[in-house]
């Protein structure tokens, strides 16, 4: 399950509106036969990418997915049909599907004879799905608070003399954290005061690591916004350019 959750993470900033989830699938003797994750918003899901990698040799085997297999058709099939159709003789689930919409997969491999045992590695498995899941439980973004500060709590220099107060490697995490998420927000204060672009960079000073950005372009770009409740956005602003 370790393995799937981190196929899954592969497609962050590639899926959205949809999660991100991993799949592993064992022949009948517990050999790996395919892997597989969900690169983006419709495309293949995980478990037909690894059922494909696996051919003939899923059969009477075990799939391990971090998110329970749909059991509705969308802009692709059901998984839990895919599973049945491969002959699939175990499923192990991390997370149950909180969509009414999709959930129900389980109960149609056990209704057709599949083992399918739940709740393995969930709270490593929900973690990488963050976003996704408190969206669909609560109804609302998920949001990441980056803030940048030196250890006796500074921003910045009281000149203005200093650019940076954060390493080159932390710079390149944050354009990792942009490329997984649908906004940018920034407020008009820190517009005014630093121009900001906020976009998302593959590189930050020549050292992202080609890991830092998604596997998989995403359906649509960062969208960048700016809290500015008195429409004080320069004109000119980098934010308004056509970068994004």
């Amino acid at each position: 399950m370790r393995r799937a959750i981190a196929l899954a993470a592969r497609g962050l900033g590639g899926t959205s509106p949809n999660p991100v989830v991993g799949c592993v699938v064992l022949d009948a003797s517990g050999e790996v036969a395919g892997e597989g994750f969900h690169a983006y918003a419709g495309g293949p899901h995980a478990e037909v990418v690894a059922l494909r990698e696996a051919g003939g040799r899923a059969r009477g085997g075990t799939a391990y997915v971090t998110l329970e297999p749909c059991a509705h058709t969308g802009r692709t099939g059901p998984c839990a049909t895919a599973l049945l159709e491969a002959g699939v003789a175990r499923v192990v689930v991390a997370v149950p599907d909180p969509n009414p919409v999709a959930s129900g997969g389980a109960e149609v491999l056990r209704r057709h004879g599949v083992l399918v045992d739940e709740g393995v590695l969930t709270a490593e498995a929900e973690e990488g799905n963050a976003a996704w899941l408190t969206f669909v439980r609560a109804r609302r973004p998920y949001v990441t608070w980056k803030f940048a500060a030196t250890i006796d709590g500074r921003s910045a220099a009281s000149d203005g003399t200093s650019q940076w107060i954060t390493s080159p490697e932390a710079r390149a995490d944050v354009h990792r954290l942009r490329a997984e998420s649908d906004a940018v927000l920034a407020g008009i204060g820190t517009v005014l005061a630093d121009d900001p672009r906020l976009t998302v960079r593959p590189s930050v000073d020549s050292i992202a690591p080609p890991a830092a950005l998604p596997a998989s372009p995403r359906a649509t770009p960062v969208l960048r916004v700016v809290a500015d409740p008195g429409a004080r956005t320069p004109a000119g602003a980098r934010v308004l350019d056509g970068e994004a």
